[in-house]
C-alpha cells in the first residue's frame, strides 16, 4: 500500500476521536428537547437496524447515519449544503456522500472483524482513555452527543473502535507484538519495495542560481568524501557540522529508491534530482518502519477485500437528501434553542 493511502486511513480513524469537537463550540448550557437521539429523529430509524454487513461484521443504521453527517459536513465545507446537488451528470452530492459513508464505516467495521479475529481486546487502560476522552467534555458531554446525534454508548463504539485499530497496530509494529511478521518476512519485503534505511543530508535548489547550485553540489561532494573515508561513518554522520541550508535526516526508511544498491554502511555520490542535491549513508534496514508499512497494506488488502451486503429493505429506505435536511434543520433548532437560553451577561 502506498505510504500516502495508510497515512489516509490512519487520519480517518485517528480523527474520529476529533469530530465530535466539530459542533462542541455550539455548546452552552441550557436543557434540550427530545432525548431521542437526532440520527433516529431524522432518520425515522430505530438506529440498532443492521443497514449492511462487512465480511459479516454488522453495521447498524446508527453509525452509517453517522458516517453520512460527517461525510456530508466535510462537503459543506466546499459550499455544498443540499445533497441533492448535482456534482456530475447523473451524480448528486447524495451519490457521493453515500460512497464516503460505505468506505468510512467499512474501514470501521474491517478493523473490528480483524481485532475480532486476532483475539485483540481493549484493555483497563482503553477504558481509561476512553473515559477521559468523555470527561474532557465536563458537564457539556450529553449536549455535545445529542447535538451530534448520538448517545453516549454510540460514542463509546466508535471511540473504542480507534482503540482497537491501536492495539492492532501494537501487536503488529512493536517488537515482540503478538501478530509482527518474522525478520525473515520484513526483510523480504524491504527487498520488494526497495526500502532503504538510511542517513540523509538534502540542500534545496528551488531558489537558487547557477553559482549558487554549483557551490551546493560542490558541498555535499565534500561531505561525501568526509563520511566516505570516516572507519566509523554513523558517527562521523551524527558529528558532521552541517551547513544551516543543509537538512538532516536521520535514519529515515524510504521505499521505491534507486540507492539501494549501495551497500549498508556504504556512502553514495552526490545525488542530484529536481529539488536539489542529497548524500545518502546505507544503514541497516529499519525493521520497525518495515512493520508498519507491513500493517498498512495488510490493513488495505482487509478493507478493500471486504464483502459488503446491504441490507435492501433498510439501506434503500434511507433518502440521504430527505435525511440530512431534516438532521441539519434539528441541529439548528437546538442551536437556536440553546442560544435563546444561553445566560446573558
Amino acid at each position: 500500500m502506498k505510504k500516502e493511502t495508510f497515512n489516509l486511513v490512519v487520519r480517518f480513524l485517528v480523527g474520529l476521536a476529533l469530530s465530535l469537537l466539530i459542533c462542541a463550540g455550539m455548546i452552552m448550557t441550557g436543557k434540550l428537547g427530545s432525548d431521542k437521539p437526532l440520527l433516529q429523529q431524522a432518520s425515522g430509524l430505530k438506529g440498532t437496524e443492521t443497514v449492511m454487513t462487512v465480511d459479516g461484521e454488522p453495521v447498524e443504521s446508527w453509525e452509517y447515519l453517522y458516517m453520512v453527517t460527517y461525510s456530508a459536513q466535510n462537503l459543506s465545507y466546499y459550499g455544498v449544503t443540499d445533497l441533492s446537488t448535482q456534482l456530475g451528470e447523473g451524480f448528486t452530492a447524495a451519490d457521493y456522500v453515500a460512497q464516503q459513508a460505505e468506505a468510512q464505516v467499512k474501514q470501521q467495521a474491517a478493523v473490528r472483524k480483524w481485532a475480532k479475529d486476532m483475539g485483540i481486546t481493549l484493555t483497563e487502560d482503553d477504558g481509561a482513555t476512553l473515559q477521559q476522552q468523555k470527561e474532557a467534555y465536563g458537564e457539556d458531554l450529553q449536549k455535545v452527543l445529542q447535538i451530534n446525534g448520538l448517545t453516549e454508548e454510540q460514542y463509546d463504539q466508535l471511540m473504542s473502535t480507534t482503540l482497537l485499530y491501536n492495539r492492532l497496530y501494537a501487536a503488529y509494529c512493536t517488537t515482540d507484538g503478538a501478530l509482527r511478521p518474522s525478520d525473515k518476512d520484513l526483510l523480504a519485503l524491504a527487498e520488494e519495495h526497495s526500502l532503504m534505511t538510511a542517513d540523509v543530508l538534502f540542500i534545496s535548489t528551488a531558489e537558487l542560481d547557477d553559482a549558487a547550485k554549483a557551490d551546493a553540489k560542490a558541498l555535499m561532494g565534500d561531505y561525501a568524501r568526509q563520511l566516505s573515508t570516516a572507519d566509523d561513518k554513523a558517527a562521523a554522520f551524527a558529528a558532521l557540522e552541517a551547513g544551516e541550508n543543509v537538512t538532516v535526516l536521520a535514519s529515515n526508511t524510504y521505499d521505491g529508491c534507486d540507492e539501494t544498491t549501495l551497500a549498508e554502511d556504504q556512502v553514495s555520490d552526490v545525488i542530484e534530482d529536481e529539488t536539489g542535491y542529497y548524500v545518502a549513508l546505507r544503514r541497516a534496514v529499519d525493521l520497525n518502519a518495515v512493520a508498519e508499512m507491513a500493517f498498512g497494506e495488510d490493513l488495505s488488502a482487509r478493507i478493500s477485500g471486504a464483502q459488503v451486503e446491504h441490507n435492501d429493505s433498510v439501506y434503500n429506505a434511507i433518502d440521504l437528501t430527505s435525511f440530512y435536511a431534516r438532521y441539519t434543520a434539528g441541529q439548528q433548532k437546538l442551536y437556536a434553542q440553546l442560544t435563546a437560553e444561553q445566560p446573558q451577561g
